[in-house]
């Protein structure tokens, strides 16, 4: 393609990455704000033992039924299992449900697993802005194991990775800061260094190691960083110019011709298990990894 078609289809390319991401402070990948019920403020264990325990699944640690009548957080902790915000059995029940049932409906209806550990947090500003937002660092998809009434198992949800945020590292580079890279925020440490080292000319801002349990959309925001890493290949794509430019493309005119498939035997020139789909439309119930208990 000439030097002016690829401009200009680069363009369009950059139009359609920005119309799908939002990198205003209504995105809760960048300006985190809990909710009443639906987030749980994990106060212990601490990030680094709970992401290692996850792995074989921590339950919550017993709580009184009232206000007033049990322990201070030092026994809790000390009793194990995981600890919130959340201070008697009746609430921390309520967030637990709410949690369980939100991320269930709506992977059932999208496909989607929105249930996330955001573990390790920036507290950042937009240039002259006069109040800080929050920004989780890391997103680790969990689920929540159903073991009987009131009673749930948190555990690694394994179907699903581990990923930096996807939003955040956007908007940095829209600010100019120099975010690391995916490969190098891997694990918590890592991340937890990169990240110092990527903000140190921001003094007033702060990378704390708080973990939250809460429903998060990142796909959109994966969709982006997608097309940025891999847009000379995409730019490349036959298909994608004639969508870009039109005829400005100048693609010869059999260049998207295809012989199409005889209807009758249309399974068994191409089988549905091996054509690649966005979702698998096999089946619509739960997740086989998660199991939810009804």
């Amino acid at each position: 393609m000439d030097e002016q078609p690829r401009a200009l289809l680069r363009n369009v390319l950059g139009r359609w990455r920005d119309d799908l991401i939002d990198l205003t402070g209504r995105n809760r990948l960048l300006n985190f704000r809990p909710t009443r019920t639906a987030t749980l403020e994990i106060r212990s264990p601490l990030a680094g033992p709970l992401l290692v325990d996850l792995d074989s699944g921590l339950r919550f640690a017993e709580l009184p039924e009232d206000e007033g009548d049990g322990e201070g957080l030092a026994d809790l902790v000390d009793a194990g299992g995981i600890v919130t915000q959340k201070t008697t059995r009746v609430s921390l029940d309520a967030s637990l449900r709410k949690l369980y049932r939100d991320s269930n409906q709506v992977f059932n209806d999208t496909g989607l697993w929105t249930l996330q550990l955001g573990v390790a947090f920036l507290k950042w500003r937009e240039p002259g802005a006069e109040g800080f937002s929050l920004a989780p660092l890391l997103l680790v998809p969990v689920r929540l194991d159903r073991l009987g009434p009131g009673l749930f198992r948190l555990i690694i949800e394994q179907s699903e990775d581990a990923v930096p945020n996807p939003a955040l590292a956007v908007k940095m580079g829209q600010l100019g800061v120099d975010w690391p890279d995916p490969d190098s925020m891997k694990d918590l440490l890592g991340t937890l260094s990169a990240v110092r080292t990527a903000v140190a000319g921001h003094p007033d801002w702060e990378v704390n190691e708080d973990v939250v349990l809460a429903t998060f959309r990142s796909h959109k925001e994966a969709m982006y960083r997608d097309l940025l890493d891999h847009e000379d290949q995409i730019l490349a794509h036959p298909l994608v110019q004639a969508i870009g430019l039109g005829e400005a493309s100048h693609l010869p005119e059999d260049a998207l011709y295809f012989d199409p498939l005889d209807t009758d035997r249309i399974d068994e020139l191409q089988p549905p298990e091996l054509t690649p789909l966005v979702l698998d439309t096999g089946g619509c119930g739960p997740h086989p990894a998660r199991r939810p208990s009804r």
